[in-house]
């Protein structure tokens, strides 16, 4: 009984979306083979009154229209409930052309990321409950 209830209950809370406000930081970690490593600063938003960790997320960056790489998510990262907090996300890149990109790569950290957009899902889980997100178009500041 004790394990059934909250199993119900679950089904009715729901979450609030998660936002990523902004990207604040990008930095350089490592280059091996076709993978970038990169530490994302990003302000994220988490509205509900509970914590929840982003469990994976997929995205695709690009620079531009044009695409660099799929992103993956490293490691889970624990959102405070109702809290809107930077957070460092650890991700990799899987280059998608590897010279013309790594010049897109260097050219962009050393002068403006603001050309770079991610799109993609951020799927966030607590407990026994989890949800996928949507991120659309969402650039670097």
């Amino acid at each position: 009984m004790l394990f059934v209830l909250p199993v119900l209950f679950s089904g009715c809370i729901g979450y609030e979306e998660i936002k990523v406000v902004r990207i604040k930081d990008v930095t350089y970690q490592e280059f091996r083979g076709s993978t970038l490593r990169l530490a994302i600063v990003a302000t994220i938003d988490n509205p509900n009154y509970f914590n929840v960790k982003i469990a994976d997320a997929n995205m695709v960056l690009r620079l531009q229209d044009n695409v660099i790489g799929v992103v993956t998510q490293v490691e889970q990262v624990a959102l405070e409930g109702r809290k809107e907090k930077d957070y460092t996300i650890q991700v990799s890149i899987e280059m998608k052309d590897m010279i013309t990109n790594v010049l897109n790569i260097a050219r962009i950290f050393m002068n403006d990321p603001k050309n770079l957009s991610l799109s993609g899902t951020l799927h966030v889980k607590s407990f026994l409950y989890s949800k996928t997100f949507q991120i659309e178009n969402l650039s670097f500041q």
